[in-house]
């Protein structure tokens, strides 16, 4: 599992030409030290032998470049795991390796070079101070230069995820909005087969209604938002229609709307899903008059909508209070909190003699 893990992050680090990446800062920085090291007479410092300090000079960038990787896919892992002790652990023997390898380098150069010994500025502590600053600093800037490319790439991943989810939402939004059609049109037309059993006059009525509420639903309900007006235009239609079906003595509604629409936006066929459950339950089987109460209040950037309907009575003058909203009313919770999260607040009570909705939304 370790080395499967070890394999994702080495793939990770290199993908989508990120290597190059590397390969440009090791040129870069191999350069520079390079340059600095061949203007201050490094090379050709008569004290040792001619490939001593080439020699010296390969081996030490040769072994910061394997720890630096050693670090970057051993040790930068552990850190982000729960239990980072492990990684201080192997930071501590990656420092206790690069201490003895300053012993080997020294004990190399007595070897190689006699003529320093007793020289001053040889002595082993000399040779080590020197060597950690020449070691540890280009391990320092590796280490910020990857951290600037794992923070580039944790941004850009987080922006990536963000307009995934928005792109999920809107696509769930437009999924929702879509299923309202149909279950409108499968309704109404219920109602004009209802009526064209009865051979009723309305029928022709009823369906020159449906064809100009289908038009707001199928052309003017495209965009994400539409005027509120239109809404209510909308809902005020919809109850016309269906109170063609009904009897003055079998139902009664009222309809109050208050406020200033105008130049106010609201996502399209939100309140229908009400309406819809309140003709569709609230009339079901019932043996006396129902009723249904809208109230429609607007205040600044505040839609305050309040439905009431009345619960059907069986024949013996008894409320059916086995009363479920349907998929309608699911619907338009969840588009409520896709559209307007934290923004709106919707309570719904299922009363004894009554079904209320109360809903406010912060547009």
């Amino acid at each position: 599992m370790a080395i499967t893990t070890l394999k994702k992050h080495i793939s990770d680090t290199f993908k989508n030409y990120r290597w190059l990446l590397h390969v440009l800062f090791w040129v870069l920085m191999l350069s520079y030290v390079t340059y600095s090291y061949a203007i201050s007479g490094y090379f050709q410092s008569k004290k040792f032998p001619a490939p001593l300090p080439v020699i010296i000079f390969t081996i030490r960038h040769v072994i910061l470049f394997l720890v630096s990787y050693s670090f970057l896919f051993l040790v930068v892992p552990l850190f982000k795991q729960p239990k980072r002790y492990r990684a201080w652990l192997l930071f501590l023997a990656i420092f206790l390796f690069f201490f003895l390898l300053q012993i080997w380098i020294f004990k190399l150069l007595m070897y190689m070079a006699p003529a320093i010994n007793g020289n001053p500025d040889y002595t082993f502590m000399r040779i080590l101070n020197r060597n950690f600053g020449n070691f540890f600093v280009p391990l320092t800037v590796f280490i910020a230069f990857y951290y600037f490319i794992d923070i580039y790439d944790q941004q850009k991943g987080i922006r990536n995820l963000e307009q995934f989810k928005r792109q999920k939402i809107a696509l769930e939004s437009s999924f929702l909005k879509s299923q309202v059609n149909p279950h409108f049109l499968f309704n109404t037309l219920n109602n004009i087969y209802a009526l064209s059993l009865k051979k009723s006059e309305q029928t022709q009525v009823i369906i020159e209604k449906l064809e100009s509420l289908l038009h707001y639903m199928l052309y003017e309900c495209k965009s994400d938002f539409v005027p509120l007006e239109n809404e209510f235009t909308f809902a005020n239609s919809y109850i016309a229609l269906e109170k063609l079906r009904h009897k003055e003595d079998q139902i009664t509604v009222t309809v109050n709307i208050k406020g200033g629409s105008k130049d106010k936006q609201i996502a399209p066929l939100l309140l229908i899903n009400f309406l819809e459950n309140a003709f569709k339950h609230g009339t079901k089987t019932s043996f006396g008059q129902s009723w249904i109460n809208m109230d429609i209040e607007t205040k600044d950037d505040t839609v305050h909508f309040k439905l009431q309907n009345s619960k059907p009575f069986n024949q013996h003058g008894q409320a059916i209070t086995e009363y479920k909203g349907g998929i309608g009313l699911k619907n338009v919770q969840r588009r409520l909190e896709i559209l307007y999260p934290k923004r709106h607040q919707l309570t719904i009570n299922n009363a004894k003699d009554k079904f209320e909705i109360d809903l406010i939304i912060n547009l």
